[in-house]
């Protein structure tokens, strides 16, 4: 019971004493099986906080067996029109490049590591969200 506790505490980030001020807004995506797809990683921002552009979001995703990823590695640009200061107005997606070999269900983990600050306190620090990539590849 304990280390279950302790693995879901993990996954949510709640473990490290940190907020998790970013929700992964992923929804499982469809695919044709054999052909390049885009997949876009989006985010959702808890009120209250403000994500840093410089350092920029750095997301890292793990190879998962009979999927192609032409890149694991990610940076977001630290440019945004909209800013005035050092953080991001509109949050940036990442757009994944896949191609999966045959039909099935697929789960892409990623890493996802960002700065971030609370609007309230001033308080910033590094934060990492653990989160997954569903992918439904069909013929």
């Amino acid at each position: 019971m304990l280390g279950t506790l302790v693995l879901l505490l993990q996954l949510t980030g709640l473990g490290n004493g940190l907020p998790a001020v970013l929700k992964s807004d992923m929804k499982p995506v469809t695919v044709k099986a054999g052909q390049k797809a885009e997949v876009t990683v989006a985010f959702n921002l808890m009120d209250g906080y403000a994500i840093n552009r410089t350092p920029p979001m750095n997301l890292k995703l793990t190879a998962v067996p009979g999927l192609t990823l032409r890149k694991i590695e990610f940076t977001t640009s630290p440019d945004d029109p909209k800013s005035k200061d050092e953080y991001y107005v509109d949050l940036p997606s990442i757009k994944v490049p896949v191609t999966v070999a045959k039909p099935g269900r697929y789960e892409i983990p990623g890493k996802l590591v960002y700065f971030f600050c609370s609007k309230a306190d001033g308080f910033c620090a590094r934060n990492v969200l653990d989160f997954k990539i569903n992918v439904l590849a069909t013929d």
